[in-house]
């Protein structure tokens, strides 16, 4: 297959179109003529990634992140993005990128999260924006239990939650990545609890004196959880194989 026909593929699950204005997504490094059979998915775009995806036979690298968010002036080879820019082009990687276009699609990050949540009746948190989904554990559970089962479902290995041990809840609103932003929706939605990344003091502040609780999670984690489903979208038996990249990123924090 074509690298153009990947390109292709990957439009189909998460159609560029839906990608937000200020983002950067589809063919960041390579030739639409490369002939690709295995492609690697990753949650960023560094030299590790690229050198992961070479020694398991990748011809491609689709990573979530982008490689390149502003305008290239220089691009220097001894640091980030450029480590990575000469391990695509020695090692014959091409590195593509689904970011908010993956955030958007049908079915794409926050309404994976929430399908391995185990929510019923899901629809998107904020319409407008297409990000975020809402729906409801099949019966209530208390503060403890459900943020447990947010851990295991997602395979985090932290969990901050702000709510109270004797909340009971059954409708959950989440966004994959930074949508601290989106808790008035949640609110707005009916959700006893809502499930996001990045944070700010000041935002968590107003959203539980409001009686919105909220649980951060690694952004990293959070998003990394969606990218088995993205693959298994991509692979085309026969023609296309698909792997997951699992190099590179920010390690677990050490949490004393």
């Amino acid at each position: 297959m074509k690298l153009r026909s990947v390109l292709e593929e990957i439009d189909r699950a998460a159609p560029f179109a839906l990608a937000a204005d200020w983002d950067n997504v589809g063919l960041m490094v390579g030739d639409p003529d490369r002939e690709v059979r295995r492609l690697g998915i990753a949650l960023d775009p560094l030299p590790e990634a690229v050198a992961e995806a070479a020694e398991r036979g990748c011809e491609a690298l689709l990573t979530h992140h982008p490689l390149f968010f502003s305008p290239i002036r220089r691009l220097d080879l001894s640091r980030d993005p450029g480590r990575a820019v000469l391990a695509a082009v020695e090692r014959g990687v091409a590195v593509l990128a689904a970011h908010t276009n993956w955030d958007s699609a049908e079915g794409g990050v926050s309404f994976e999260l929430a399908r391995l949540l185990g929510l019923r009746d899901v629809s998107v948190l904020d319409p407008d924006a297409r990000l975020g989904a809402v729906g409801n554990f099949e019966e209530p559970l208390m503060a403890g239990e459900a943020l447990e089962r947010v851990r295991r479902a997602w395979g985090l290995s932290w969990l901050d939650g702000y709510v109270s041990e004797s909340c009971s809840i059954l409708r959950v609103a989440l966004c994959g990545g930074s949508g601290a932003d989106l808790w008035p929706r949640a609110r707005a939605e009916g959700a006893d609890l809502y499930v996001t990344a990045d944070a700010k003091y000041h935002v968590l502040l107003d959203a539980v004196r409001e009686g919105m609780p909220v649980a951060v999670v690694g952004h990293a984690e959070m998003e990394r959880a969606s990218l088995k489903e993205l693959a298994r979208r991509l692979a085309v038996p026969g023609v296309l194989d698909t792997v997951l990249i699992e190099a590179g990123g920010l390690a677990s924090p050490l949490r004393l």
